[in-house]
């Protein structure tokens, strides 16, 4: 399945100064992330609250920020302040691209096989590059021309897995002539937006603000370095690492309920306390699924709300992937 990533936001950042200047500036180790390599990151304040959060990419000439809705204006500005004399310019080109996901291997394939046929390239993209970037997540490469046509290409691929399902996300400059297959975009978001749940990948402004601290998300292994060394917001988390756990938590959970019923509801425990609120929602076969941040004290306790006046059981879809 194929969807567009109309949310997807887009920074380039570009400078011999770049990874540095990220990596003091994200949670995770950009110093060490070789080329053709991404992470997923937090981008935190003083007091390690988020700003924003999404996947960091090297390549050869520069460093992408990949993100997923979010306040990109004030990410950018949180960014740019801090350059002084660093060689590093920061700039957003969410305005021309346009993204793809591609759900599952066989979706991957095809989405790269079309960029072969249509981008009146000489071979882009061939077998072994393809093969290449499925085979492990968090592998991305520049797509760019090389028979020196007078109309310059450069596409970005990244591929990555969420609740062990491949998917590749693939950005292009809107004005290029790559054509993507259309398909059933409703199944494909719906599809999508169940995985993003099952793996807990939160949107900045919906599932997490800057009310909420980087490790709630839980994420912890695959966003946070404890080895790095020194960053904005490294001393509150490592506060929070010495003391073993939060407060509160992103959870997944699932309902019988309709996605459009349980979506901004509360969550409450045995004597109607609330915990937590319904932060996104989707449709399942059975139901709906959804994520919330909960107050961990409450995780072992029947949990329910409220539809049409009726209590309906909340049950937890999935616990810590950190």
């Amino acid at each position: 399945m194929l969807l567009p990533l109309a949310r997807l936001s887009r920074l380039i950042v570009k400078g011999k100064d770049r990874a540095k200047y990220l990596h003091n500036f994200c949670t995770n180790n950009i110093k060490e992330l070789p080329s053709g390599k991404a992470c997923e990151a937090f981008f935190c304040d003083v007091k390690a609250r988020v700003i924003a959060h999404g996947y960091v990419l090297a390549l050869d000439d520069c460093h992408e920020i990949w993100m997923l809705g979010g306040d990109e204006p004030g990410i950018l500005k949180h960014l740019n302040r801090y350059i002084i004399t660093e060689d590093v310019t920061i700039q957003s080109a969410t305005e021309t691209t346009s993204a793809v996901a591609a759900i599952g291997s066989a979706s991957s394939q095809s989405l790269l096989a079309a960029v072969r046929a249509t981008s009146n390239l000489d071979n882009p993209v061939n077998a072994s590059t393809a093969d290449s970037l499925l085979k492990e997540p968090l592998s991305c490469i520049k797509i760019a021309s090389q028979n020196g046509t007078a109309v310059p290409f450069a596409a970005v691929a990244m591929c990555l897995s969420w609740a062990d399902t491949p998917m590749l996300w693939f950005a292009k400059p809107r004005d290029s002539n790559v054509v993507i297959p259309t398909e059933n975009v409703s199944a494909a978001e719906s599809q999508f937006e169940q995985l993003r749940m099952r793996e807990r990948f939160p949107i900045i402004n919906q599932d997490m603000s800057i009310e909420n601290m980087a490790p709630e998300a839980e994420r912890n292994a695959a966003t946070i370095s404890y080895v790095k060394g020194c960053y904005l917001g490294q001393e509150p988390i490592a506060r929070l690492d010495a003391m073993g756990h939060v407060n509160r938590a992103l959870r997944c959970v699932e309902s019988k309920a309709p996605a459009a019923q349980i979506m901004g509801t509360s969550i409450l425990t045995e004597g109607d306390s609330t915990i937590g609120t319904v932060t996104s929602a989707a449709s399942t076969d059975h139901g709906s699924i959804g994520l919330a941040m909960l107050r961990t004290n409450a995780f072992e306790k029947p949990l329910h709300v409220i539809v049409d006046g009726q209590s309906v059981a909340i049950g937890k879809a999935a616990e810590l992937k950190s």
